[in-house]
C-alpha cells in the first residue's frame, strides 16, 4: 500500500471510530435513562422499558468493542505507515 492509502484508511478507521463511539454514548444514554424509569410495579410498559434497556446495554457494548478493535486496526496502520518511511 502507498503512503496516502495508509493515510486514507487511517482516516476512514477514524470516521467510523467517532461514529461507533457516538453510538455508544446514546445507547448507553438511553438505557440508562430507561433503567432510571422502572418503576416496582409489573405492567407491559415496564416489561418494554426493562427489554429496550437490556438492548440498549447489548448495543453499547457492541459498539465498544468495534471502537476498540478500529482502535488496534488504526495503530497497526501507523506502524505500517512508520515502517515505510
Amino acid at each position: 500500500m502507498t503512503k496516502e492509502a495508509i493515510q486514507k484508511e487511517i482516516d476512514c478507521l477514524r470516521d467510523v471510530k467517532n461514529h461507533l463511539w457516538n453510538a455508544l454514548i446514546v445507547s448507553f444514554g438511553g438505557a440508562l435513562t430507561l433503567m432510571f424509569n422502572l418503576t416496582l410495579t409489573f405492567n407491559i410498559n415496564n416489561l418494554l422499558k426493562l427489554i429496550f434497556c437490556v438492548a440498549g446495554f447489548i448495543f453499547g457494548f457492541i459498539f465498544l468493542n468495534g471502537y476498540f478493535k478500529n482502535d488496534d486496526k488504526i495503530y497497526e496502520l501507523i506502524e505500517k505507515l512508520n515502517k515505510e518511511i
